[in-house]
């Protein structure tokens, strides 16, 4: 049986912009190329994270929705993809997304990506912040490799989202060797 490696992925809810757009689909592209092994998991099917889903399906990947309390969308119900309604809130919600990450990719957001980025730095799973013209850009001004003393997990950036999706490619490469 092969190791399923589960990519989160912290996403504006907002209408993104063509860059936005660009580097998403970039970075699935990349990914593309293991998708029997990953399975990609949002926190919802509104903004980006809808342009990043309709092309992770498309594209064979497997695709998780950890949805909050009354989403605003409901996303496709198909054999890619997998519903979680969660009855929670918006930051609660995020928990269980970042806990069921092996790995978290900011790919442009405001404070909810930010919130998840701590998340996953609090859980020890390594995080990549992909450069997006969105609140995350400031990550790197803020922290180095780690957010604080204990070094519970790397924070990498990622000029765009190909270069992202390299770097996660190379993480499923190390966790399928173990």
């Amino acid at each position: 049986m092969t190791r399923k490696v589960y990519v989160a992925v912290a996403a504006s809810s907002e209408k993104p912009d063509e860059d936005m757009l660009k580097n998403s689909m970039c970075f699935i592209n990349e990914l593309s190329r293991f998708k029997e092994n990953i399975v990609v998991v949002l926190g919802g099917y509104w903004g980006l994270m809808k342009n990043i889903a309709d092309h992770a399906v498309k594209a064979g990947i497997q695709t998780m929705f950890i949805l909050p309390d009354n989403p605003p969308v409901m996303p496709p119900n198909n054999e890619n993809t997998i519903i979680v309604q969660t009855d929670l809130g918006f930051p609660t919600r995020s928990t269980i997304m970042c806990k069921t990450g092996d790995i978290l990719v900011a790919m442009g957001g405001s404070i909810g990506s930010i919130i998840e980025i701590m998340l996953s730095y609090d859980f020890g799973k390594p995080i990549v912040v992909v450069k997006s013209g969105r609140e995350t850009d400031r990550v790197p001004q803020c922290f180095d490799k780690y957010i604080d003393h204990r070094m519970k997990a790397e924070l990498l950036y990622a000029s765009d989202g190909c270069e992202a999706g390299r770097i996660v490619v190379d993480f499923i490469r190390e966790l399928l060797k173990k």
